[in-house]
């Protein structure tokens, strides 16, 4: 790709298009790689300014800068934010019609703009290969780069065809990978795949400093998950959910009880499905019930929340779907609600994966359920896992660093509960029972069905009796999760064991749970200042929101493109006066300055008069 103008040059392209005075951690290196036509790939938290990382050097370019990205979505917002910004670009997908594709291979073809952004499955039309053999691509950028890797958490086989494209091109442009997930393993996968040359490697680091990690167990999840999005009030926020009926379900609940929230799944309409994205990324439903066929490369800013009602299968898919919250860098909460029949959706569509991927996403389950029950700081778990060195035992910022859990042994429990699963069968001739019987004969309940079945008379028949009903089931889950008991599947699942209860009982060594207080779950435990008004003068931010809303409506698009709420909440500090003040806000740039500001001043001197 190889560009003239160096850092100066890429500063003064901060300054003046996006309106930033200074780079992040790692932007400046990765800019001056790629205006030096060095490949590059790049690991970065989500909400680290990636996207800056290639769009300055679009601009500098003389040729066209390709971006491949998985989703319709991303690429309308990225346009958006672009155009917004005074920088031509444009993209090519199935959306658009006839008339709209054709101005955007024309525009390429007349060097109109700097950026076109294409989804992978378009490189398998042999015609879009001889269009892209006409145009002067200088620089390929390769966005959510961990899909190119089968060992990656969502591989995508149409990535597959990206290295061939960018082979066949008659000057080999520069390729940059980005992702802000991947473990050493799908790194090294993603420089293969990509064919990547002596890249520049850059990883930032996966933290993201500004969420706050809870894990909860709560007896009743549906109460809980409730109890925490009514905390957020109006907010921005993602509830992830495994299948379409918890999303249903749950979408019906929020609604009964008065809360703005649509759904996204696969077996909605494709129609349904835009219209709902559309609905929450432009302010109008405050909450998202979504699988993950929803929020890869979603570039909405102001989530506030994520909370996945169900445990993701690995520490891969849970981070970067969490990392859909906070984007614009305040203070955000990702909650976990854990289940042990989590683990057994998870282990029925692994067992159903094909077999090669079958035992690494095994461990990477495991790897999951021990975040779920570790004792010791979330953050420092998930960095770990990740490969990151030098990571601080405690973060003081995560629900094991800030709350009440601790580790507490149970081996003797957990053999008590092994057998009385295998005296309830023994005097049933063989029978299997849920998790609630299994507590309420630990327990030593006389109801009457306990009664009728003799189970009174069993030498396990109350043998957990000083234990509450919520810690037993605490210490069924944990075994479920650690394979020493499974759960079957269906709405009505039995307790059976597995292949590791009999090495357990031989020789059980010493286990460990981490405890929760049930008490302290959800309510009153999740960081404040995700709640928190983001401005000191919280009215005014009102006031700026509202406009900000009216003028994204008139244009169609996203609040978020006009102004994130980073910088509705600067201006609400500077309170600038002029227009030379208002272009000192972060994120105003020259184009911003001239298509805003004089709203957003007149905004801010309207709200100044009442306190003269």
């Amino acid at each position: 790709m190889k560009e003239s103008t160096g850092a100066d040059g890429a500063l003064k392209v901060l300054k003046k298009v996006f309106g930033y005075s200074s780079f992040r951690k790692g932007q400046k290196e990765i800019i001056e790689a790629l205006c030096g036509g060095r490949d590059a790939l790049c690991i970065m938290p989500t909400g680290a300014g990636k996207s800056l990382c290639y769009q300055i050097p679009a601009v500098m370019s003389d040729g066209l800068t390709v971006v491949i990205s998985p989703l319709i979505s991303l690429m309308k917002d990225q346009v958006d934010a672009l155009l917004q910004n005074g920088i031509g670009a444009a993209s090519i997908n199935s959306s658009l019609e006839r008339e709209e594709l054709s101005s955007a291979f024309s525009h390429a073809r007349r060097k109109m703009i700097k950026l076109l952004y294409i989804a992978p499955e378009r490189l398998d039309a042999g015609s879009f290969g001889d269009f892209l053999r006409d145009v002067d691509v200088r620089l390929v950028v390769v966005d959510e780069a961990h899909c190119v890797s089968h060992w990656g958490h969502d591989f995508r086989p149409s990535y597959l065809g990206i290295a061939p494209t960018v082979a066949s091109l008659p000057k080999r442009p520069t390729v940059a990978a980005f992702t802000a997930t991947a473990t050493p393993e799908v790194r090294d996968d993603i420089v293969a795949q990509l064919a990547l040359r002596e890249p520049f490697t850059l990883t930032t680091g996966f933290d993201r400093a500004n969420l706050f990690f809870h894990v909860e167990h709560p007896s009743d999840k549906n109460a809980a998950l409730l109890r925490y999005i009514k905390q957020f009030k109006g907010a921005s926020g993602i509830v992830y959910a495994s299948t379409r009926k918890n999303v249903e379900a749950i979408c019906e609940a929020l609604r009964a009880r008065g809360i703005s929230a649509v759904r996204y799944h696969a077996g909605l309409s494709d129609d349904e499905r835009a219209r709902n994205q559309e609905a929450f990324i432009y302010d109008r439903a405050d909450v998202m019930v979504a699988t993950n066929a929803f929020g890869m490369g979603i570039d909405k800013s102001n989530v506030r929340y994520v909370a996945h009602y169900n445990m993701p299968q690995n520490i891969d898919a849970y981070y970067q779907e969490a990392g859909r919250a906070g984007r614009d860098g305040l203070p955000a909460d990702c909650a976990l609600f854990y289940g042990a029949r989590d683990v057994a959706t998870a282990r029925w569509f692994i067992e159903r994966a094909p077999g090669e991927t079958r035992e690494a996403a095994r461990r990477k389950l495991r790897a999951m359920m021990d975040y779920c029950h570790t004792g010791g700081c979330l953050r420092a778990f998930m960095l770990k896992y990740f490969g990151e060195g030098g990571v601080p035992e405690k973060c003081g910022s995560c629900g094991s660093c800030t709350g009440d859990a601790e580790l507490a042994e149970i081996t003797t429990d957990a053999q008590k509960i092994i057998s009385c699963v295998y005296r309830m069968a023994q005097a049933t001739g063989g029978k299997k029972f849920g998790a609630s019987m299994l507590v309420d004969v630990l327990r030593g309940s006389r109801r009457a069905e306990i009664m009728r079945l003799g189970f009174e008379r069993i030498s396990t028949w109350g043998i957990l009796k000083d234990a509450s009903a919520h810690d037993v089931r605490e210490m069924i889950d944990f075994l479920i999760a650690s394979n020493y008991l499974s759960a079957g599947d269906g709405d009505f699942p039995v307790i059976s064991f597995t292949e590791e209860t009999a090495p357990f009982l031989r020789s059980p060594g010493r286990l460990f749970m981490r405890k929760f207080d049930e008490r302290a779950e959800s309510a009153g435990k999740i960081k404040k200042s995700a709640t928190r008004p983001l401005s000191a003068h919280d009215d005014l931010f009102e006031l700026l929101r509202e406009l900000r809303r009216a003028i994204a409506k008139e244009e169609g698009v996203p609040p978020y493109v006009v102004f994130t709420d980073k910088t509705l909440a600067a201006i609400c500090e500077t309170l600038p006066a002029d227009e030379e003040e208002f272009l000192e806000v972060p994120g105003v740039g020259a184009a911003k300055l001239a298509r805003y500001g004089r709203a957003f001043l007149d905004a801010v001197a309207g709200w100044k008069r009442p306190l003269r």
